[in-house]
């Protein structure tokens, strides 16, 4: 079983045919190939960055005492990218105004839109309450970072 996220456009109707389901999973081409993995889900920003690391961890790895170092910078990024790539794809269409409007649990992509279609009603005039997730800045409870750690808003 998969999880999917349906995001709807800025002002749509929820059940609306532009709403964009992404596959929140591991991407094998986003670990081989990380800048164009997010280029083609138009994440420029991420792109650029994952680019930059890449860049420069291509520069340490020539370095005779640095080389190991350099390598793992690049897998680094790889590996962030092929994990957290479709979180970075709804994160920058929240910033420009999506919404999430549900979240689906299924085999395939396929059964996903079937069981969002039949779901949503078809004249729905106006849109859904949002779906809060459990990383959401919505929530009352905040924690303090532990260990030491950096504290991401109760996110992952």
């Amino acid at each position: 079983m998969a999880t999917f996220l349906v995001l709807i456009p800025p002002g749509a109707a929820s059940g609306d045919e532009k709403a964009r389901i992404i596959r929140d999973r591991f991407s094998w081409i986003a670990l081989f190939l990380p800048v164009l993995w997010l280029l083609w889900h138009r994440a420029w920003l991420a792109a650029a960055l994952a680019f930059a690391v890449q860049s420069l961890g291509s520069a340490v790895a020539d370095h005779p005492l640095f080389g190991l170092a350099g390598l793992g910078i690049c897998l680094a990024t790889n590996l962030l990218v092929a994990l957290e790539g479709p979180s970075m794809v709804v994160a920058g269409l929240t910033r420009r105004g999506w919404t999430v409007d549900a979240v689906i649990t299924a085999d395939d992509r396929a059964t996903a839109e079937e069981i969002y279609y039949m779901q949503t009603p078809a004249g729905e005039a106006e849109p859904r309450e949002s779906v809060l997730l459990p990383a959401s800045e919505t929530s009352p409870r905040r924690h303090a970072p532990m260990l030491g750690l950096v504290g991401f808003k109760e996110g992952r």
